[in-house]
């Protein structure tokens, strides 16, 4: 009878310091909103890319690359980019995809940009999940085996893939989309023929 009473009473202390973290975190929120805070966003490095090579890599600033210590133990990561090349007022300003590229298939219909991943959205944020070939922390270098960006683009985040958080097992496409492969694997082929 007695633990029971002190559970209950620690679970009623425990909700009560979970409540009032989140009070404090849409305090802070609304604080923020009210002032109009802009998010500041710092480029971590570049995307480089030796064309005659066929190589690909992330360089990495120099303060950013103690950050790099153990990424070389994943075997894939998620790199954040912005898409500086189309960064303009214009650009930013599309909402609806009128026009798709022909991969989408003639059957899809125009779509919002939060449900595409066109380059021209309100934040031009691109992501690339990419395999690891080799972290080298000194030079600062992710070396990988491609990067659909171009050379110089800013990177403002890496994180590594984790197939825990990543992948999910009954994720699928809309019927329109159905004839897109189910995964980055699967989808040498289907890149090769958009480029005949």
């Amino acid at each position: 009878m007695e633990y029971d009473k002190i559970k209950k009473d620690v679970l009623i202390s425990s909700n009560s310091v979970y409540f009032n973290i989140i009070q404090k975190k849409i305090e802070i929120v609304k604080k923020m909103a009210k002032e109009n805070k802009k998010i500041v966003l710092n480029p971590i490095g570049l995307i480089k890319i030796n064309e005659k090579e066929g190589k690909f890599w992330i360089e990495i600033k120099e303060q950013f690359r103690p950050a790099l210590k153990e990424l070389e133990m994943f075997t894939h990561v998620n790199i954040f980019w912005w898409t500086n090349q189309n960064d303009t007022t214009k650009r930013r300003s599309v909402l609806i995809s009128e026009e798709l590229p022909p991969f989408y298939g003639d059957d899809a219909p125009s779509m919002g940009v939060f449900a595409n991943r066109s380059e021209f959205r309100p934040n031009p944020i691109a992501l690339t999940a990419v395999k690891i070939i080799k972290v080298d922390i000194k030079k600062g270098l992710i070396q990988v085996p491609w990067m659909d960006a171009f050379q110089d683009t800013p990177v403002i985040d890496i994180k590594p893939y984790l197939p825990m958080t990543d992948v999910i097992e009954s994720a699928d496409y809309p019927p329109y989309l159905q004839h897109w492969p189910k995964s980055q694997e699967k989808s040498v082929e289907f890149w090769s023929q958009q480029e005949n």
